[in-house]
């Protein structure tokens, strides 16, 4: 009997143990699904800045139209610079031109 009583007290404690882990396991479930959500909300969030960010850098943008791409001029920037120049007034170190 004794030995019996010995082993049942040792399946308890095995239980125990195991419903400890399974326990410990589900908590961490928990947390790492409550921190997906936050993280997820994070991401959404800089997402929409990202997002604004770049329209506001384009809001800065100006675009020409009507220069054919056939012509003839060895250095386009330098076209375009001295144009804002002379048609809106500008001083060319207030502006930087690029070409996409």
């Amino acid at each position: 009997m004794d030995r019996m009583t010995e082993r049942l007290d040792k399946h308890v404690e095995h239980l125990d143990q195991s419903d400890r882990r399974v326990t410990e396991v589900e908590d961490g479930q928990m947390e790492l699904a409550t921190s997906q959500v936050k993280l997820n909300k994070d991401l959404s969030s800089l997402r929409l800045k990202v997002d604004d960010l770049k329209a506001h850098s384009r809001r800065n943008n100006l675009r020409i139209v009507g220069i054919a791409e056939s012509t003839a001029i060895d250095n386009m920037e330098g076209f375009i610079e001295q144009l804002l120049v002379q048609l809106l007034g500008l001083f060319s170190d207030l502006f930087v031109v690029e070409l996409i």
